[in-house]
């Protein structure tokens, strides 16, 4: 089965590839997806990232019960160090294990309580595996980015106090 990529535009992700749910089987499809220039450079906007590079995921899909994609997916990032506001740059290598369900209410039925917990609803029957991807991105970055030769701020004031806290004590 080969991914279908469209044009892009304002409300589609960056990334995008739409697996149509309906033409999986228990047998698994390979699906590897390569952000380009334009799309890295969407993903890192849309991410507010200084840079996103190498983005590549290797998933594998298939229909049983619930729709399975694993599989891989790496890129190189960078941030702002939330001290210095310096580059920080991070290799990313995620490990994809996510389920899926059609959110109707026929298809619900036939899942058991486990799996509609470690599951996520799935509006329509199309999957954008590309959000997905960019998805997991977003989840696996650091959210206090710090470089590594940076100091942490110390705080003292005329009191030698060390917590900007014990001023807000003092007026009580």
């Amino acid at each position: 089965m080969a991914p279908r990529r469209q044009e892009r535009n304002e409300d589609m992700s960056s990334l995008t590839c739409f697996v149509n749910i309906d033409t999986l089987t228990s047998t698994p499809h390979d699906f590897h997806l390569v952000a380009n220039r334009e799309e890295q450079l969407e993903i890192a906007k849309r991410l507010n990232l200084l840079f996103v590079k190498g983005v590549d995921a290797q998933l594998h899909l298939e229909k049983n019960g619930l729709i399975a994609l694993t599989g891989r997916i790496k890129a190189n990032i960078a941030q702002e160090c939330v001290r210095t506001l310096v580059p920080v740059t991070q290799y990313l290598d995620i490990n994809v294990n996510e389920f899926f369900y059609l959110a109707s209410e026929e298809d619900k039925k036939e899942l058991d309580l486990d799996e509609l917990e470690t599951a996520e609803p799935l509006e329509g029957h199309v999957l954008d595996l590309g959000e997905v991807v960019i998805q997991l991105i977003s989840l696996n970055l650091n959210p206090y980015p710090v470089a590594p030769e940076s100091e942490p701020i110390e705080y003292h004031d005329e009191n030698n106090s060390s917590s900007p806290f014990d001023v807000l004590k003092k007026k009580e």
